[in-house]
């Protein structure tokens, strides 16, 4: 655990830009002052004792002496050993919704800002509580796992922005699933149900303007209050609607269309937000600019029974100030000697500049003091990767151990291996925070990305898969063999999505960094038969369509004319009896005979019809036993999972 002692001295560092301003601006007068004497070249070289360019180096040691030195003053401290402390309260983890409808503004300044305001507000009333946060659109990522620590929170609520999720949509289900899962013991394999809701009383604090786009909302919030966990929702935004406003680039303002071009109208949709909150039994409050419902939802926290909880947090900090202070002693001490000595030792040094160079010295002891402070974030984010690893392969595990015993067969061993696939399930999705975590200082970490990506193709999120392989792939600085390889899974992940085109371009650039890789071609080849396949299913299917509107228009034709013979039956029938019978005999017979003929007709019609379609089915029925045929005669391909 890393922090500075005293945090308010770090402004000092803002002189820092106002002093080099003051530098260059002298600088340029003492140029302009030489150039009033005569050519500025000339004068130069009269001027054998000095050197600007030793003088740029001297300003530069001496801001960096400076910027140690501040370091010091604020006195870098890092943890150095663990304490257990025990506190009474309740686990709060708060889900937020960041779709592009909470940019609405129908509270202000918009329903985003407004809540993260009062979420900061409700967190300065915590006592004892511990608190979470969920993150969600389309997708949903821990934001923050369940902590005490109320600066962190507060820090990363005011960070949080539609950006942060790729995927728009509102899915609440995901949210509280990952939410629940957040907040569970992770070690419960030995330990019963009623042992783990006995731990300490748990809430889940859903904050989104309810325009649920999966259904799945309700039923995944009866399954988590079984595990003794509480659901809040607070509605936020209007029931009349509100448009969703968006700024392009260049400040212009708009408000977001549809695919028609409509203006998009974002509504609050409180019915979903009841039935999950009744679902869990919680409470619903309705948001406005009066009133943003937090402290509803704080009474019936305070209300419940909080348990007496051990936590684990850093009860001795070691001051690390001296580092720092040395690194700017040794500087000060350098700039010392290269303009504080004689003047013959100073000319010795200025003669030697160049093959010594000095530049180089300074610019060495330069990236050597800012690797200190580098190494801090390059060791945590090793750490959550090699964590992420280790549940990523735990997961694997199971994966495999429930493929096995699937093979067996019989209800036993599927029965086991369904078991195996939700609990491996579990596995990637602690692995997806882990990993997110290694990513929250660094987006770009292409290793994080990575193992990211293959996390979420394993969960079965093949479309999020997909944008963090491509992230790789697509990243010219990352390692070749590693942009291969997501090209590849990135192609696998499209084949999942039935997106063959594309796949097929996904392999093809992996091709390009791994011609010889025997997996990537079989990928490519079965690719191309399943986009040739797909072609051939829609081509079916349009004429399939075709021939189905023929018939339908013939049949429309055949009652039009059933209808318009009818018609002139009943207007005969209503014709007055008067004529010659013989004559109405003749009518009745050249009626007759055609009718005769138009039922002719019609049969042979049917007939024709029927034995098309018995043509068809054969047709069809060949085809396969064909391509059967052909099947057996090629080798077994190798199995892929794609």
């Amino acid at each position: 655990m890393f922090r500075f002692e005293n945090e308010f001295v770090l402004y000092a560092l803002l002189a820092i830009p106002f002093l080099t301003g003051i530098y260059i601006y002298f600088n340029y007068r003492e140029k302009k002052n030489l150039a009033s004497f005569g050519q500025l070249d000339l004068v130069s070289k009269l001027m054998r004792s000095v050197s600007p360019v030793m003088k740029h180096i001297k300003f530069t040691l001496f801001m960096l002496a400076f910027t140690f030195l501040i370091l010091s003053l604020a006195n870098p401290q890092v943890g150095s050993s663990l304490g257990k402390g025990k506190r009474k309260g309740v686990d709060i983890m708060m889900c937020v919704d960041v779709s592009n409808s909470m940019l609405a503004e129908d509270i202000k300044p918009n329903r985003i800002e407004a809540s993260k305001m009062a979420i900061s507000r409700f967190i300065d009333q915590l006592k004892g509580d511990r608190i979470g946060l969920v993150i969600f659109a389309g997708n949903s990522f821990v934001q923050l796992p369940i902590t005490g620590d109320y600066a962190a929170a507060k820090m990363l609520v005011y960070q949080i922005n539609p950006n942060l999720v790729h995927q728009q949509g509102t899915d609440i289900a995901a949210a509280l699933d990952l939410a629940a899962v957040s907040m569970l013991p992770k070690n419960q394999e030995n330990q019963d149900q009623e042992k783990i809701n006995s731990l300490t009383s748990k809430v889940i604090l859903v904050i989104s303007d309810g325009e649920d786009h999966f259904p799945e909302a309700v039923k995944k919030a009866k399954e988590i209050n079984n595990l003794g966990i509480t659901i809040h929702t607070i509605g936020i935004g209007s029931t009349r609607g509100e448009p969703i406003p968006i700024r392009s680039r260049s400040g212009a303002s708009d408000f977001k269309k549809d695919k028609e071009g409509n203006t998009v109208i974002s509504r609050l949709n409180e019915s979903v937000l009841k039935d999950i909150s009744a679902a869990g039994k919680g409470i619903y409050v309705h948001a406005d600019n009066a009133n943003m419902g937090f402290d509803a939802i704080a009474e019936k926290i305070n209300s419940m029974n909080k348990s007496e909880l051990e936590e684990i947090t850093y009860t001795k900090y070691e001051s690390q100030y001296q580092i720092p202070l040395w690194i700017a002693f040794i500087l000060l001490v350098i700039e010392t000697l290269l303009f504080g000595t004689p003047s013959k030792f100073r000319a010795w040094l200025w003669k030697k500049q160049g093959s010594y160079s000095i530049k180089g010295v300074v610019i060495f002891i330069l990236l050597a003091s800012f690797s200190l402070l580098a190494q801090a974030q390059t060791k945590e984010e090793l750490s959550a990767i090699r964590k992420g690893n280790k549940t990523y392969n735990k997961a694997e595990i199971l994966r495999k151990e429930a493929i096995e015993l699937d093979k067996k067969g019989g209800e036993v061993n599927q029965y086991q291996a369904q078991a195996k696939l939700k609990q491996a399930e579990k596995e990637y999705t602690n692995a997806e925070i882990d990993y997110r975590k290694a990513m929250e200082q660094t987006p770009d970490y292409d290793k994080a990305n990575y193992n990211l990506a293959n996390s979420l193709y394993r969960a079965g999120k093949f479309e999020d898969a997909h944008d963090y392989y491509a992230k790789v792939a697509e990243n010219p600085k990352s390692d070749k063999k590693m942009r291969g390889q997501a090209y590849h899974n990135m192609g696998n992940s499209l084949m999942k999505q039935n997106k063959y085109e594309e796949s097929i371009k996904a392999y093809k650039n992996a091709l390009k960094l791994a011609p010889n890789d025997m997996d990537t071609k079989y990928n490519l080849e079965y690719a191309k038969k399943k986009l040739i396949q797909q072609q051939n299913q829609q081509n079916q299917q349009n004429q399939q369509n075709q021939q189905n509107q023929e018939n339908q228009q013939n049949q429309q034709n055949q009652q039009n004319k059933q209808n318009q013979n009818n018609q002139d039956n009943q207007d005969k029938k209503q014709q007055p009896n008067e004529g010659d019978p013989q004559e109405k005999q003749q009518d009745k017979q050249k009626y007759q005979k055609q009718q005769n003929q138009e039922d002719n007709r019609q049969v042979k019609e049917n007939t024709k019809r029927q034995l098309d379609a018995l043509q068809q089915n054969e047709k069809q029925v060949q085809a396969k036993v064909k391509e059967k045929e052909m099947e057996q005669t090629r080798k077994k391909p190798q199995e892929k999972d794609w």
